[in-house]
């Protein structure tokens, strides 16, 4: 086989002899440095200035010996700035962004910033109230910057966002945002603020967000433009917000109430928001809404009034119709009945969330809502589910009813969902997981159980769930004998994961939120592992050891046993049918490689021959080739046939008399020795 190869090697050789060279392509170097790759844009450089040994002085000469053209981005942090002057950043035609962190700064040219978008200030001190002129800014922001008063800001003309937010200031001046007539959000959250005048925004028209969170307002009342999109008026110690805080709010789409001290509104006060599709109206103090609460805001979608205390929900509805509201959610609401009617004209609803209420009967509270996906009812006081409660819920994926106390579970309740994902049972006082086995769960893949009183489960209770893909089982006081040992071995080789802790709430089907665990952390080594490749044969008693079991008993093991050899068989056979689909493939693979390697051999052998016919300039006796030389039956009596190969003598002659053998066994005189010479 080597002399193949060898012979191989040498005709390739020869054969790149007699071919003649391809010229190699010159190569090409850049003729110049450039800043990224061709075809391509890349971000420009960022000039971060972290610390410096002494105050500076920013100026044209500051950054003498800066690449301008090429930084978009300057940053400073942790410095001392005696003076921006006016020309500081005059020279960079392509800057867009300055930060400025942590910093203390001294004073500021009113047009130092007159080229650039977009400034930043974040935990920094003037000493100096700061006046700005600019032509190009369109962002600014003041964030936590100890500011008393707010900086003068009329010279920003095409100023579109403004944040002052968490500084100290608690009077506006009527004429602070005069001359910003491009302002569309500004956000004013926790500063000290306790009163805006009415006509603070007379000149601003295209203010579309205003955010005052955690101020001491107590009152709102705006006397201006109506095109406000978004208000955020959360911790505002707010005791009233009436027909006349929202009478210039006809364009509202987000309204933010929460954390405040209502104790009423009324459907007159929203009648006025028409467009309004958000409102939060979380941790006040109402105790109850009227019916035509919502009845004119028929763009309304999402509904929040967690943490009030309303004992019962009213019967919303809209003077034309149905609501097209998806999210409706009362938490901790004090909630002790849910009438049907209440969601009536709600039937586009697919999130409801009555976590932490006072429930006890749900029964009908559910029928008019059809396209349900989400219903939360956890930690109430329901201890029984009829079996029509969620009949019309066709669309239900999520079901969240722990916390309350159960006992256990029919899946009668469940099976009327045909598209049930994922039930939250935990801390329900389970002590049995099934009532019954009437109906299947067939498309349900996870099973929250923790935290209730479970001490063992059988087969019976995931035959109904096929589809099971995770369970949580942790905190339960389970007795891990034979019988729950070969359970959770038979969850195991179907493929049921357990989980420790189920995350997230809004992202309920979303795997990534799981802990996925072992089920040796769960039994900590108290049942024997059982591979899921390996199958375990497992003993039954004879009947005459088992005389103290009554014949329902027998029967009852017998089943289970028989139960557990159909699993045995089926894992054998999943088994067999895996190794000869193994072996298959192998041969496959092996055949396909041998019958490649004879292709090329061949082909190999074929394109040599051609090119030694057509090469005349080749000698074959001058190659080094291994040859073969094979003699025939009629050559000199001196050579022998030998395995293809020819054994000839190398000093002696072939005409002479044959060297004498000698035997190490006798001892003779000195054999006669013939020259070669003649």
């Amino acid at each position: 086989m080597t002399r193949w190869l060898l012979a191989f090697a040498a005709l390739a050789a020869a054969l790149a002899e007699a071919t003649p060279p391809t010229p190699k392509a010159p190569l090409l170097l850049p003729t110049k440095i450039k800043s990224c790759i061709e075809h391509c844009k890349c971000k420009l450089n960022k000039l971060a200035v972290i610390e410096c040994d002494r105050p500076i002085i920013l100026n044209s000469t500051t950054f003498r010996y800066i690449n301008k053209p090429q930084t978009s981005t300057v940053s400073f942090e942790n410095v001392i700035i005696d003076q921006i002057e006016e020309d500081a950043f005059s020279d960079f035609p392509n800057l867009g962004d300055i930060l400025i962190l942590n910093s203390h700064i001294g004073s500021i040219d009113a047009k130092a910033f007159n080229n650039v978008k977009r400034v930043k200030f974040a935990r920094c001190r003037f000493e100096d109230r700061p006046d700005l002129v600019s032509e190009k800014m369109e962002e600014l922001h003041f964030g936590e910057c100890q500011l008393e008063e707010i900086p003068k800001l009329n010279g920003l003309l095409k100023l579109t966002f403004l944040n002052l937010t968490g500084n100290y200031i608690k009077d506006i001046d009527i004429d602070a945002f005069a001359e910003l007539f491009d302002l569309e959000e500004l956000y004013l959250s926790n500063n000290e603020i306790f009163k805006i005048p009415p006509t603070l925004f007379i000149n601003n028209d295209n203010l579309a967000g205003l955010y005052l969170d955690n101020n001491q307002l107590r009152h709102f009342y705006l006397n201006t433009s109506e095109n406000l999109e978004t208000l955020s008026l959360k911790n505002c110690s707010l005791e009233l917000f009436d027909e006349k805080s929202a009478q210039r709010l006809s364009d509202l789409n987000d309204l933010n109430l929460s954390h405040n001290k209502l104790k009423t509104i009324t459907g007159r006060t929203m009648s006025f928001m028409k467009e309004l599709a958000i409102i939060n109206l979380s941790h006040n103090k109402l105790s109850k809404l009227d019916d035509d609460i919502f009845a004119y805001n028929t763009n309304l979608m999402k509904i929040v009034l967690d943490g009030n205390n309303f004992e019962a929900l009213p019967n919303f509805y809209l003077h034309n119709g149905d609501f097209i509201a998806y999210s409706f959610s009362c938490k901790h609401c004090g909630l002790k009945t849910l009438p049907a009617s209440a969601f009536k004209h709600m039937k586009s609803m697919t999130s409801l969330e009555l976590s932490h209420n006072k429930l006890m009967n749900v029964d009908n509270s559910f029928q008019n809502i059809t396209s349900l996906k989400l219903l939360d009812i956890s930690y109430n006081n329901v201890v029984y589910f009829a079996p029509y409660t969620f009949v019309n819920n066709k669309n239900l994926e999520y079901l969240n009813i722990a916390g309350n106390p159960l006992m256990t579970l029919n899946p009668e309740v469940f099976a009327v969902m045909p598209v049930l994902k994922l039930i939250n049972a935990r801390n329900a006082t389970l002590s049995k997981l099934w009532s019954n086995y009437n109906k299947s769960l067939k498309d349900l893949q996870k099973l929250l159980l923790s935290d209730n009183r479970l001490t063992s489960l059988s087969i019976d209770d995931f035959r109904i769930t096929p589809s099971l893909t995770a369970i949580d089982l942790f905190n339960n006081p389970l007795v891990f004998t034979e019988k729950l040992c070969k359970v959770l071995n038979w969850l195991d080789l179907k493929g049921v994961n357990p989980i420790e802790k189920f995350r997230s709430y809004e992202f309920p089907f979303d795997d990534s939120y799981d802990i996925i665990m072992s089920w040796t952390q769960l039994h900590n080594n108290n049942c024997q592992v059982q591979s899921t490749t390996t199958v375990t044969t497992i003993p039954i008693d004879d009947e005459d050891n088992d005389d103290d079991d009554d014949d329902t008993t027998d029967r009852y093991d017998e089943a289970y046993y028989d139960d557990e050899d159909d699993i045995v068989e089926e894992e054998v056979k999943k088994f067999a049918e895996s190794n000869f689909t193994r072996a298959s493939y192998i041969l496959s693979i092996t055949s396909a490689f041998v019958l490649s390697a004879v292709v090329v051999l061949t082909v190999a052998v074929t394109l040599t021959l051609c090119i030694l016919k057509r090469n005349s300039n080749f000698n074959m006796h001058e190659a080094n080739l291994p040859r073969v030389k094979i003699p025939l039956w009629n050559t000199t009596p001196g050579q022998k046939k030998h395995s293809g190969s020819v054994y000839r003598p190398l000093s002696e002659d072939l005409s002479g008399p044959k060297t004498p053998k000698l035997s190490r066994y006798e001892f003779t005189a000195t054999p006669t020795v013939h020259s070669s010479n003649p």
